[in-house]
């Protein structure tokens, strides 16, 4: 359940697989649990009719994990209601109700536990409380020091994040897109799930102005499963996906 980001160059930081998380509240509250688990892929509104690559079903299953731990919401009447034999009772809030996400009330039940220690509790809370997902242009990547620069086209603003897996993977880059959930543990900013859409091309200025035209301040600003439609998902008002548009598109420029 507890797994550290390490590199050579910091000691890294402790986090929760949200898969876990998931399954312990699956466990705890399956009613809320289906309700979530409907919420999210009415909105992620997939076609039933095509066939998806497993890896993509296997993507956006563990995205749905991400979006249960971070962005839902703990019932406060439930922290403390254990069963005759001392496990947790959690429930979760319904809707879009604010309050404590599924991954901190999990933090704090393993640190009454004394299955992790003050100094792991830290860095969760501080995942908890920084993390969020967004559009990213990447500006650079060296893989030598483990480090991508982006820039955030959704909310502006640019961050240098310590990821060694991304950072070989788009070394020399100066453009490309990555819609990804990151957070700050420790003093530095890494991405803390699985990226959602990748691409390193096209990388031209042209490709990163009209993003941020899409994407901007005051552009298209969706929550995470709206992301997850935008990509996998079919358009509300046309049932299209974004394969299918790309398609369209595609046979108009000929």
């Amino acid at each position: 359940m507890v797994t550290t980001m390490e590199s050579a160059e910091n000691s890294g930081g402790t986090m929760l697989d949200t898969f876990d998380v998931a399954d312990l509240f699956r466990r705890c509250d399956p009613d809320g649990y289906a309700d979530a688990r409907r919420r999210f892929y009415r909105a992620v509104n997939m076609n039933p009719f095509k066939k998806h690559p497993e890896a993509m079903l296997r993507m956006i299953e563990w995205s749905f994990c991400d979006w249960l731990a971070f962005d839902c919401a703990v019932d406060p009447s439930s922290t403390d209601a254990d069963d005759v034999d001392g496990a947790p009772r959690f429930r979760m809030r319904r809707g879009k109700e604010p309050g404590e996400s599924p991954y901190l009330a999990t933090a704090k039940r393993l640190y009454d536990c004394d299955r992790i220690n003050a100094a792991q509790l830290d860095d969760m809370r501080e995942m908890d409380s920084t993390n969020f997902v967004s559009v990213f242009w990447i500006t650079d990547a060296e893989a030598v020091r483990s480090r991508m620069k982006v820039e955030d086209l959704m909310h502006g603003g640019e961050y240098e994040l310590l990821s060694a897996p991304d950072a070989a993977k788009y070394d020399g880059a100066h453009g490309g897109v990555i819609v990804n959930r990151i957070a700050r543990v420790r003093g530095a900013w890494r991405p803390c799930a699985i990226a959602i859409y990748e691409a390193r091309r096209p990388d031209t200025k042209r490709t990163r102005n009209a993003l941020a035209g899409i994407f901007g301040p005051k552009g298209y600003h969706p929550d995470f499963p709206g992301l997850l439609r935008l990509f996998y998902g079919r358009a509300r008002d046309i049932g299209l996906d974004w394969e299918d548009l790309s398609m369209l598109l595609g046979a108009g420029a000929r």
